[in-house]
């Protein structure tokens, strides 16, 4: 598993906003996904995620 740092996410009715930071890059791997295509939150995490795992995760949900 590759090491990203922290995960940022506004995760709404329509679309989830992903992106990792670390102090060294800032915010980067910023992504919109749609959440009708995903199950749940804990599913779009995931898929925005793949195999890169995180420290910290900080969450808005609408």
């Amino acid at each position: 598993m590759d090491h990203a740092g922290m995960l940022v996410a506004d995760i709404g009715g329509t679309n989830a906003r992903f992106a990792l930071f670390d102090e060294e890059r800032g915010l980067f791997d910023i992504r919109n996904l749609s959440t009708a295509g995903h199950a749940g939150p804990a599913e779009a995490i995931r898929a925005y995620l793949g195999t890169r795992n995180v420290s910290t995760m900080v969450l808005a949900v609408a």
